[in-house]
């Protein structure tokens, strides 16, 4: 049964059209909030940071750069101070650098890639790179679109 206060969210997500029309439900989480696919088991090694080799090469390291995390070498060096784990998700936590309140000061001028790169039709994809956070816009959308299917 779906309560009354996600009822009105589906209603407006519907009428939004925007990431930016939405920060006022979501706090911009997912400029705060990267999600790490390593086992939580990771992060009882000894050391200050978890090192990843991402998979796929990436162009844009401003993101991860905005969110204070170390690229050198085609290796991500994350601070083991800012990493939680609830159940299986792993979870960097740092507000992204060009966060103005809940605003993105690059929306105006483009986003880095990989935000950029997370729209409603990438979000619906199975086995989609993307993690929604709990209040995403698109994570309403995409619960709307595969109700009415």
């Amino acid at each position: 049964m779906i309560s009354e206060e996600d009822m009105e969210r589906y209603a407006q997500a519907a009428k939004c059209h925007d990431c930016l029309s939405w920060h006022k439900h979501c706090n911009a989480e997912c400029c705060k909030i990267i999600f790490l696919k390593i086992d939580p088991k990771e992060l009882d090694k000894p050391g200050k940071y978890i090192t990843i080799r991402p998979a796929v090469p990436f162009s844009d390291w401003r993101y991860f750069w905005f969110h204070d995390v170390e690229y050198l070498r085609g290796v991500l060096r994350f601070k083991k101070d800012r990493i939680i784990a609830v159940g299986r998700k792993v979870m960097y936590i740092h507000d992204c650098k060009m966060l103005n309140g809940n605003m993105c000061k690059l929306h105006k001028k483009g986003k880095p890639e990989l935000c950029k790169a997370l729209t409603l039709e990438t979000a619906k994809l199975s086995g989609t790179p993307f993690e929604l956070t709990d209040n995403c816009l698109f994570k309403y959308k995409c619960k709307e679109v595969k109700e009415n299917d």
